[in-house]
């Protein structure tokens, strides 16, 4: 047996039932008695049988797989959102096909036409290229990240108001800059809300601030080289203040 697959008529030879008994094990277990589904498993473990998903999908339609897009994995936000999502296996099931199109719109395309092909249930989003309307034009379920999401559902966070509470607390330690630097983002996209908080903060405390809005690069060679000139240009317009990270005399947050 262990030179060829098992299928359901091997099992109902072994077991002498029916191969409707089989199928009825496999799609609706409830229906047999707890004594037949006990034969029948242990059935499966002599054989060394292994499901066919495959025919699975043929049979009810539904792959089990969940599409991903992502921009970059070298972002450690990136790279740990996607651990959590594929940490989610073993608790629903759903299998994972993950592209990364480095912020490439037609990239991200053809990797949607790709990942139509193999029948998936719905996609993650965690990139910002694509308008949302045209996501919603593939009738799948969509959830995204931190984006646009006029015609898709996101999971977003209060950006403004986590905003306003770090801008606060750098005030109240007597920071003498308070420097944000960010990429940029057009005001329907979530993000855009971190410079509108701190921006508000600054003005109606009147706060010496700087916010420095850039593209930031695509690669961790860019970035560095990028965030290198920011640094060297901070370190020339403020040349007497401190820039100790460690007592926060000039504040550099986080880059998204």
């Amino acid at each position: 047996m262990d030179k060829k697959k098992v299928t359901f008529n091997d099992i109902a030879k072994y077991t002498n039932f029916s191969k409707t008994t089989i199928s009825r094990y496999f799609n609706n277990p409830d229906s047999l008695t707890v004594e037949n589904q006990d034969i029948i498993a242990q059935a499966l473990i002599d054989l060394g049988y292994q499901k066919n998903k495959l025919a699975k999908v043929l049979a009810n339609g539904k792959s089990e797989f969940i599409g991903i897009i992502i921009p970059n994995l070298y972002l450690h936000y990136y790279a740990e959102m996607l651990n959590q999502i594929l940490s989610t296996y073993k608790t629903f099931g759903y299998k994972f096909l993950v592209f990364v199109s480095e912020g490439n719109t037609e990239t991200e395309r053809e990797y949607i036409q790709e990942l139509l092909a193999y029948k998936i249930e719905g996609m993650i989003i965690l990139s910002h290229t694509i308008p949302s309307s045209e996501l919603a034009s593939y009738n799948l379920p969509i959830v995204a990240i931190e984006r646009e999401d006029r015609h898709i559902h996101s999971v977003n966070t209060d950006n403004y108001m986590g905003a306003v509470q770090a801008t606060s607390l750098l005030s109240k330690n007597n920071c003498d800059v308070l420097i944000h630097v960010n990429s940029i983002f057009p005001e329907d996209v979530p993000a855009y809300g971190r410079i509108q908080g701190f921006e508000d903060i600054c003005t109606e405390n009147n706060i010496r601030h700087d916010l420095i809005l850039r593209d930031l690069g695509h690669s961790p060679q860019e970035i560095h080289m990028i965030m290198s000139e920011i640094y060297n240009h901070l370190k020339k317009k403020y040349p007497n203040q401190k820039r100790d990270y460690s007592c926060q005399r000039i504040l550099m947050p986080t880059v998204y």
